[in-house]
């Protein structure tokens, strides 16, 4: 048996040449293995020059017969060429932390336009936030691809019971892409196989049907965005809903862009930026990885520039897809990565992703979200690595925004901590609105306004007064004609004390409580001008007091005020008037 120059048997250098139609065999890789009586065969793959998606594969017994792969494998009674993985123990992981919310809870009692501010701090542990987390494998199953899923299917074990995902509730999804036109470039675009699920058996059993020697091949960019677009948004993927989701997408070739409606049938193409939209629209994850079995850029390459097979489809797209997508879903892309060391990225990669955090925000939730006026940051945090305690703070602005009615009303809802898309904490919220109450605001006029005058006749130049000059006097009448005891806040607003104008605009005063009573039925009080030393503390002399007196209740009553005044001459009549006082509605 005579060898070639390129380092095949010249009986497979003729058999690939013939089996690629003439073109010259580029030796992609040679992997041996034994038959079942202890024999040694070869393998060899081979791709045509320049077309790296045209790929033959032939085996070579020790006795120099050719054999077709799958012959090989009937021969030996089991599946030939793929190499062998150890999956040690798994080691013991402690139980996983929990993300943590303070303060745990909220009660808050909010009239109309009250705003209130508070500080929340989220705690992330070192093990990070997903405790469950769904792993799509996606792999290019075109013809340049052949051994790295070989070493993938021989290494699916170890990548599902890496030790870095102990400590997670992981489902695995299985799929793979190829490309449009159909039937003339493959057979499928995208084959959806696995929903994900935990149980390791289907899940091998999926990855060992992969093989890449189907179809021609026409031109190397793929149809991985119409794959993308389908996890991103065919229900039928089967996502957990309270999960992670993570795909782990590798091959050797960028991707077609546009790919037109004629090509996928879908209502409209599919792009970079659809494709994008598509992923962080539903919080997927991307970990992109390129290998070395294709274009030297492989999922970064530049769909242009070896495109040729979709008809009128433009020609667009440029270089760095797989990194564009995976900075846009928090995720990473990992390039040059040879056959023989596929098992031994995917794994830590897997479990990094896994364990890393995208991003952590805060989200109102239920019926106490409309109060919830603003959230800083909007956009929350991350990415987060997942080896490290991560203490974020967020302060959430509340405003009331609801009408008092007559009775309180109660919303209850949570402050939900949502880590890719996943609720991973939160805390109970619960706002009061206050029933209205009956308002009685009056003005309270006491004491004595002066006459600028001067006896021996000489006027200055009048100040100006908020009443004219005279004594004056207020007595409010408060009763409760109904059966219900009424609870009763006074509050009083001075706006001139002690003759001294301390209220007119655009100075403002308070109303400040100043005493509380029980009016039980068919009682009745009164407040004057005595009263308003409660208010106001001793006050020495007349001098004039005028400001609102608001008697708050949560019953209804009869309330009339009384203004009694005279000149400070006393040489008139005294005037006095009285009204009833009308009940405002409000907190």
């Amino acid at each position: 048996m005579t060898t070639a120059s390129n380092g095949m048997p010249d009986s497979v250098l003729h058999h690939l040449t013939e089996a690629l139609g003439g073109a010259t065999p580029v030796l992609t890789s040679t992997i041996e293995d034994r038959l079942a009586d202890g024999s040694l065969v070869r393998r060899y793959t081979a791709h045509a020059e320049g077309v790296p998606n045209t790929t033959v594969a032939v085996a070579l017994s020790a006795s120099g017969e050719l054999l077709d792969p799958a012959a090989a494998d009937r021969r030996a009674g089991r599946r030939l060429f793929v190499p062998d993985f150890e999956v040690g123990d798994l080691p013991h992981v402690p139980p996983k932390e929990p993300v943590t919310i303070d303060p745990r809870r909220n009660d808050w009692t909010l009239d109309k336009c009250d705003r209130v501010s508070e500080k929340i701090t989220v705690t992330v542990p070192p093990t990070g936030v997903a405790a469950k987390a769904d792993v799509y494998l996606l792999a290019d199953t075109t013809g340049s691809m052949q051994p790295v899923l070989d070493a993938v299917i021989a290494g699916s074990e170890a990548i599902l019971s890496h030790p870095g995902l102990a400590a997670y509730d992981v489902a695995w999804g299985v799929g793979n892409y190829r490309d449009f036109p159909i039937p003339l470039s493959s057979s499928y675009a995208f084959q959806h196989q696995l929903s994900p699920t935990a149980n390791h058996v289907p899940v091998t059993a999926a990855i060992d049907t992969w093989t890449a020697l189907d179809g021609e091949g026409l031109d190397l960019p793929e149809g991985q965005f119409f794959a993308l677009h389908q996890l991103a948004t065919n229900p039928s993927i089967g996502w957990r809903t309270d999960s992670k989701r993570i795909v782990v997408w590798f091959g050797d070739a960028p991707g077609h862009d546009p790919i037109c409606t004629d090509l996928s049938g879908l209502g409209a193409a599919l792009t970079e930026a659809s494709v994008t939209a598509d992923l962080t629209g539903a919080e997927i994850t991307v970990v992109a990885v390129s290998t070395t079995t294709g274009l030297p850029d492989a999922l970064d390459g530049d769909p242009v520039a070896n495109s040729a097979d979709y008809g009128s489809c433009p020609i667009e797209g440029s270089p760095g897809q797989a990194t564009r997508i995976a900075t846009a879903t928090n995720g990473s892309h990992t390039s040059g990565v040879d056959p023989d060391a596929i098992v031994g990225v995917l794994g830590p990669l897997i479990a990094s992703a896994v364990a890393s955090t995208g991003n952590v925000s805060l989200v109102p939730t239920g019926d106490t979200a409309q109060f919830v006026e603003s959230i800083t940051p909007a956009g929350g945090y991350g990415p987060l690595k997942g080896d490290e305690e991560h203490v974020l703070t967020f302060e959430v602005s509340w405003l009331g925004t609801k009408s008092c009615q007559n009775e309180p009303q109660v919303y209850t809802g949570t402050i939900d901590v949502v880590a890719d898309g996943v609720v991973v904490a939160a805390k109970k919220v619960r706002v009061t609105v206050p029933a209205c109450r009956y308002h009685y605001s009056v003005e309270m006029v006491c004491g004595t306004w002066p006459d600028p005058g001067h006896g021996d006749g000489h006027r200055e130049p009048e100040t100006c007064g908020p009443v004219v000059p005279g004594e004056y006097a207020t007595a409010v009448t408060i009763y409760n004609p109904f059966t219900c005891t009424a609870n009763i806040v006074k509050a009083f607003a001075p706006l001139v004390l002690e003759g001294k104008v301390i209220g007119r605009e655009p100075e403002t005063q308070p109303a400040k409580p100043f005493a509380k009573l029980e009016l039980r039925k068919h009682e009745a009080t009164m407040d004057d001008c005595c009263s308003l030393d409660e208010a106001l503390g001793e006050r020495g002399g007349d001098r004039l007091v005028f400001g609102v007196l608001d008697i708050v209740s949560d019953q209804p009553l009869r309330v009339t005020a009384t203004h009694t005044a005279r000149s400070l001459d006393r040489a008139t009549g005294i005037g006095i008037t009285s009204r009833d006082i009308a009940a405002t509605r409000a907190p």
